[in-house]
């Protein structure tokens, strides 16, 4: 694409490093070279049908000599005599992981095995999502499209967030979705400074709560908070505060490169860092957490077209742009 010179992006230094294709699909070989020999398996734990897919599965994986396993914490939901793993573990040599329940537990998943770089193919157990690629009944076809090489892995940017307490390294959190900073009780507001990228004060935030979320994650709680949607393919960070109580309340959408430093302030109460919807620590007066693009992708296995705004107008009920008002002429 033809672009002026010098248009939205400095001249010179160093190009930001970016995992190749990032964003994009990727065309689908048959998975490890044509050899589908471990499949590692999450479920969701309180839903029934998942756990009748989860047996569906394993059946299909003993039929075919290939070898599944499941996290501890799931013992039982693909049978009694389905190896288990520590959480630490349970990415090691696969090849694949299938997630079944809903969006929920494919980001629990791709957490998983996020630094393993495990393809991961979720499975809906649950309520329309946006992340989950095959309904309950399209198992077997998808599983057997992938051991055949008839998918794609599309690439969805992540995020790392280095944590600090006291001057101190505590934690380097990975997300998908969104890495959120907010107050734990009513009271007070969470009084957080940004930094972002190389420069100085951006804005002190006085707000329930600021996020930085990825693009996959701005049709999650960033959207519920006001934050726009972003196309997945799209490789950025957005900052999107939370009920914000001042004149400036509107989410930001950042280059890759551009990190976000937030800081709570002395006179915030303490705040809770939640990863993915999940909580991880509570943050006192003057923690830190630098989050950036994570190193990482998040790599969802696609056995069909994937329609992003298909799923947008379904999940939001939006009305065809063909349909005229109150329905035929």
């Amino acid at each position: 694409m033809n672009r002026p010179e010098g248009s939205g992006e400095p001249q010179g230094g160093a190009p930001v490093n970016r995992p190749e294709g990032s964003g994009e699909p990727q065309g689908g070989a048959p998975v490890n070279n044509g050899s589908l020999r471990r499949v590692g398996a999450v479920v969701h734990p309180a839903r029934p049908s998942a756990a009748r897919l989860g047996k569906e599965l394993a059946d299909w994986a003993a039929e075919l000599d290939i070898e599944v396993r499941t996290l501890a914490s799931e013992r039982g939901c693909l049978g009694e005599d389905v190896p288990c793993a520590e959480p630490a573990d349970f990415p090691m040599g696969l090849d694949l992981v299938v997630s079944l329940g809903g969006d929920g537990t494919l980001l629990r998943a791709l957490g998983l095995v996020l630094a393993a770089e495990v393809p991961v193919l979720g499975v809906n157990a649950g309520r329309l999502g946006f992340l989950t690629e095959v309904e309950a009944d399209g198992l077997p076809a998808a599983l057997d499209a992938v051991r055949d090489g008839r998918y794609q892995v599309e690439r969805r940017t992540t995020l790392a967030a280095r944590v600090l307490i006291g001057g101190h390294d505590v934690a380097e959190d990975l997300a998908v979705n969104d890495v959120v900073l907010e107050k734990a009780a009513r009271g007070r507001l969470a009084a957080v400074a940004v930094r972002l990228g190389d420069g100085g004060p951006f804005a002190r935030y006085a707000a329930d709560g600021v996020m930085v979320a990825s693009p996959t994650g701005s049709t999650a709680y960033s959207f519920s908070a006001g934050g726009p949607i972003v196309s997945p393919r799209l490789d950025a960070l957005l900052l999107t505060p939370i009920a914000p109580h001042m004149v400036f309340n509107r989410s930001l959408v950042l280059h890759p490169g551009e990190g976000v430093r937030l800081e709570v302030l002395p006179d915030s109460p303490t705040l809770v860092e939640s990863v993915d919807g999940r909580v991880v620590r509570e943050l006192p007066p003057g923690a830190v957490v630098e989050v950036r693009r994570g190193r990482h992708d998040a790599l969802l296995v696609r056995t069909g077209r994937a329609d992003f705004y298909r799923l947008v107008r379904s999940k939001f009920r939006l009305a065809d742009a063909a349909e005229p008002p109150g329905g035929d002429p």
